[in-house]
């Protein structure tokens, strides 16, 4: 397949809410201005992912809540996340909540969609199916969660979602790494969202666009929306290689025991650079990034929305909205970007 790089694309960030041993007020009041900042550097968009039962990696388990804040202090920044675990929710209280959000904030929602493989330790606690069963059952829920926001009738009853959301229906995204599950993604109109826990871009993610694209040109008609593949990216520029190597050391730490508690044993003993090479991290000076992600496979030219992550375990708000500056302002019109809402090349207020 053919690909234009200089496709163009909506820019985004996404956040996994960090802040152990921090005030969950203080996490989300920080989030909230990072997002205030975000919408005034004339971002498209910011994604947050939901994480269960977590008091270090992940502090965010209700994203409708926090984005309904976030919703009330930005006025066109496109809110999304990436993602919602929905084996762990009950569909149709999930689409009322997201209906009700959508009435709030207006058609700026982008609901992204998961098994929950970062969150299967939470699945007892939640009395969820058996994590091997969760595709299935993720295909059940997304059935009911649908037909609820298009404000079909729901089982064998006549009764309806109050309020429905039938245009965000055409705004739900599924995050997979099956090629197959890629397929049935593109088949349903839906989008596809592509994470940051990927070691090797050309034969990880690669495939899964290619197939989600095959099947759309298949499958959809003429008139059909376009296709819509989102996919994220570790970026952390700093003055050089070496300084951004050295800020991310702490983080790293923490992040090496994640692995190590599933077994990765072996990412202990990498060496700082090669074990942001493992993760796939873009860091360095802007010509670093730039060069970084432009080599990247997997990512222009297949990115309808390019979702940086700016946020480690340990960095400060201050940090994370700097970073976010010298993407808008260098990084990303140096890929073909271009601000469509806000100051777009001046300082966050």
């Amino acid at each position: 397949m053919t690909l234009d790089t200089t496709k163009p694309f909506r820019l985004g960030f996404l956040t996994h809410v960090h802040g152990a041993g921090r005030a969950p007020a203080e996490v989300y009041r920080d989030l909230i201005t990072v997002f205030q900042a975000a919408e005034d550097l004339g971002f498209d968009g910011g994604w947050v992912a939901q994480h269960h039962l977590r008091s270090d990696y992940g502090r965010l388990p209700s994203p409708p809540v926090l984005l309904a804040a976030v919703a009330e202090r930005t006025t066109h920044l496109q809110l999304g996340t990436a993602v919602t675990v929905l084996p762990l929710e009950h569909p149709l209280r999930l689409a009322e909540d997201w209906s009700v959000l959508e009435a709030l904030a207006g058609p700026r929602l982008q609901l992204g969609l998961g098994t929950g493989g970062a969150n299967i330790d939470a699945f007892a606690a939640f009395g969820a199916v058996a994590p091997a069963d969760r595709h299935a059952d993720f295909d059940d829920r997304l059935g009911v969660l649908r037909d609820a926001l298009l404000g079909k009738p729901l089982g064998a009853s006549s009764l309806v979602a109050q309020p429905a959301a039938p245009d965000l229906a055409d705004r739900l995204w599924q995050s997979t790494s099956d090629p197959g599950r890629a397929r049935a993604a593109a088949r349903a109109g839906d989008g596809l969202l592509l994470g940051t826990a990927v070691h090797d871009p050309l034969t990880e993610q690669k495939p899964l666009a290619d197939a989600y694209l095959d099947e759309w040109s298949r499958s959809q008609t003429p008139g059909s929306p376009r296709p819509r593949i989102a996919i994220t990216r570790a970026v952390f520029p700093a003055r050089n290689r070496h300084a951004a190597a050295r800020d991310l050391e702490p983080a790293l730490a923490i992040h090496r025991q994640g692995f190590a508690k599933h077994g990765y044993t072996e990412l202990l003993d990498l060496s700082t650079e090669d074990y942001l090479a493992r993760i796939n991290v873009h860091y360095g000076s802007v010509d670093d990034v730039v060069g970084s992600i432009q080599a990247d496979p997997a990512l222009l030219g297949y990115a309808d929305w390019f979702l940086p992550v700016v946020q480690h375990e340990v960095s400060s708000v201050a940090e994370d909205i700097r970073r976010l500056e010298i993407i808008a302002n260098e990084i990303a019109p140096a890929l073909g970007w271009s601000a469509s809402g806000g100051r777009g090349r001046g300082a966050a207020a």
